[in-house]
């Protein structure tokens, strides 16, 4: 689904606007003259789905040759396994996400507890999957007509990374699960989600000029993106938390 001459939605579940696997995170393919670099995974339960989704945009599945992740959780790099094993793609990520991907350790992405929540069915199993490069924050990487700039946002979760692309004139922030529209967040009762982290990479985001946000779950925001960031600075100005989603 294209959203911006450059930006196609690739997967969105129930909590966008159920465009593929109910389990799926927001995910966008960004076109960068020499292919398509895909942000984010969705949950790996729908690959004819996303066939669909690049046969319905006239992309053809050899030219998604990146695939970056926000962080290790299962709906946001579930299908990163399958999308390396099908695709062919080179997969960056942070450190702490690569170890965790890269050896399916399901209790360190949470998922055994998110299972018993009954937020994954019983028998959704992670597959675990090598990454190829380590991404470092703010170390800037060139990649066709784009410049991509991993931020390190942890708070939501421990690996957390979000990511600036400077493409076509405008920036755009893929932020994962670290800021959403409205400034909202997502807090859970998980080990490694921890609120001052939170807090502190919003203020740290807020350094940053964007024109779209592009976040993991519900609306996104194609104008004004910087914006959104507000009333998550005005919450935490007054030593509040800023609202969660959950």
């Amino acid at each position: 689904m294209q959203i911006h001459p450059h930006i196609h939605l690739a997967f969105s579940g129930a909590s966008g606007i159920g465009l593929t696997d109910d389990l799926d995170c927001n995910a966008y393919l960004i076109h960068v003259g020499e292919g398509f670099a895909l942000f984010d995974s969705g949950a790996g339960c729908a690959p004819d789905a996303f066939r669909r989704v690049l046969d319905n945009c006239g992309i053809a599945p050899c030219d998604v040759k990146w695939l970056f992740l926000t962080h290790g959780h299962a709906d946001h790099a579930g299908g990163a396994a399958w999308l390396r094993d099908e695709f062919d793609v080179e997969v960056f990520a942070g450190e702490e996400t690569a170890r965790m991907v890269g050896s399916g350790d399901e209790a360190a992405i949470s998922l055994d507890r998110a299972r018993n929540a009954g937020v994954y069915p019983a028998d959704y199993r992670f597959h675990k999957c090598p990454v190829d490069r380590i991404v470092q924050d703010q170390h800037v990487l060139p990649l066709g007509s784009a410049q991509i700039t991993p931020i390190a946002t942890p708070g939501h979760s421990h690996d957390h990374f979000s990511f600036l692309v400077e493409i076509g004139g405008e920036n755009a922030l893929i932020s994962g699960d670290a800021v959403f529209c409205d400034g909202c967040v997502v807090l859970q009762d998980i080990y490694d989600c921890n609120v001052s982290q939170v807090c502190d990479s919003i203020r740290k985001l807020a350094q940053y000029e964007f024109d779209l946000l592009l976040p993991g779950h519900l609306r996104f925001a194609l104008k004004g993106g910087r914006g959104h960031l507000e009333p998550a600075l005005d919450a935490i100005g007054n030593l509040r938390c800023p609202r969660s989603i959950v």
